[in-house]
């Protein structure tokens, strides 16, 4: 018999230049049979005179070969640290030994009080659902 268990899996962006477009491929644990949520977080304070920006840029992300296309999401941006974390709902069954392509293109939004663009690092946490056997029964 077998049981469903949690698994996070991060894919970490580095957007060091404004308006980059960035692809994403990245190699899913063989064990990993559902991706139910998505989460997407700025890691670092990042100097703008904004406390939000409510576009930073587009992710488009891509399961099963790219068979599957359930998110295309304009990310946002907040100072303010909030202890409620949603994600954003997937729902996507996955295929064994796929990996998730997309991309992220950064709109040019994260500069300082002079214009000058701030770099930042976009971490895109997956809710994932992994499969554990229990042969010890």
């Amino acid at each position: 018999m077998s049981k469903l268990n949690i698994k996070w899996k991060i894919i970490s962006i580095e957007v060091s230049e404004e308006n980059q477009i960035i692809p994403i491929d990245f190699k899913l644990a063989k064990d990993i049979v559902k991706c139910s949520g998505v989460y997407l977080s700025v890691r670092e304070f990042v100097n703008t005179p904004q406390n939000t920006i409510p576009q930073i840029g587009e992710l488009s992300l891509m399961f099963n070969a790219k068979s599957k296309h359930p998110l295309h999401f304009t990310a946002a941006y907040s100072k303010d640290i909030s202890d409620k974390k949603e994600t954003l709902k997937l729902d996507c069954d996955i295929k064994a030994n796929t990996n998730i392509a997309g991309f992220y293109i950064d709109y040019a939004q994260m500069r300082n009080e002079t214009k000058e663009f701030q770099p930042y690092t976009l971490s895109i946490y997956l809710q994932c659902y992994s499969k554990e056997n229990n042969s010890t029964k």
